[in-house]
C-alpha cells in the first residue's frame, strides 16, 4: 500500500527560500562569469546541482509497504527495509524528537532526512517530510527509523495487518 508524504510548512518555507537564494546566486554568477570559460561555468552548474538537485533527489516522496518490504521512495531511488527485519511500528509524540541534532543529513531543505540523535532515542535515521506525524520503526538489528506518512494510523493498521498483529 502507498502512503503519501507531504511537506510541512517549515519544510516548504526553507525549501522555497533556499531555492530562490541559490537561483539568485546562480543568476548573479552567470551574468558576471558568462565570458569566464567552460571550467567556471561547469563549476557553477556542479555547485547548483549539489545545492538543490541532490537534496531534492534524496527527499521522500512517498512510502510503500507490502509483504516484502517497506520502501522509502525518493526521486533518486528507493531505500528498502525487508518487512521481516521490522520488529515494531508505533506513532510517537513529536515532542520526543525535540532537541534532536543532525549528525549528517538535511534539517529542512526538502525534508528532514539522514542521521539524527537525541537523548530519548539515541542515534536514528530520519526519512521525514514533516515532524508532527511520526512513525517510529524498530529494526531487528537495533536500528531506529523515523518516517512521516500523511496517514500514520493507516500506516500502522497496514503494518499490523502485514505482520499478523491483531
Amino acid at each position: 500500500m502507498k502512503f503519501k508524504a507531504s511537506f510541512d510548512t517549515t519544510t516548504k518555507i526553507i525549501s522555497l527560500i533556499a531555492t530562490v537564494l541559490v537561483l539568485v546566486i546562480f543568476t548573479f554568477l552567470w551574468m558576471n562569469l558568462k565570458d569566464a570559460g567552460i571550467m567556471r561555468i561547469s563549476l557553477m552548474v556542479f555547485v547548483t546541482f549539489l545545492a538543490l538537485v541532490m537534496p531534492y533527489g534524496l527527499s521522500v516522496t512517498y512510502y510503500q509497504i507490502n509483504n516484502e518490504a517497506l520502501s522509502v521512495c525518493r526521486p533518486f531511488g528507493k531505500k528498502q527495509f525487508p518487512i521481516t527485519t521490522l520488529t515494531s511500528a508505533t506513532i510517537i509524540d513529536p515532542k520526543l524528537l525535540r532537541w534532536s541534532w543532525r549528525v549528517f543529513g538535511s534539517g529542512g531543505l526538502f525534508g528532514y532526512y539522514g542521521r539524527f540523535s537525541n537523548k530519548h532515542f539515541g542515534m536514528m535515521t530520519w526519512f521525514l517530510t514533516r515532524r508532527n506525524k511520526v512513525v517510529y520503526l524498530q529494526l531487528e538489528n537495533g536500528k531506529k527509523i523515523m518516517i512521516s506518512p500523511d496517514d500514520p494510523e493507516g500506516f500502522i493498521r497496514e503494518y499490523n495487518l502485514l505482520k499478523g498483529i491483531q
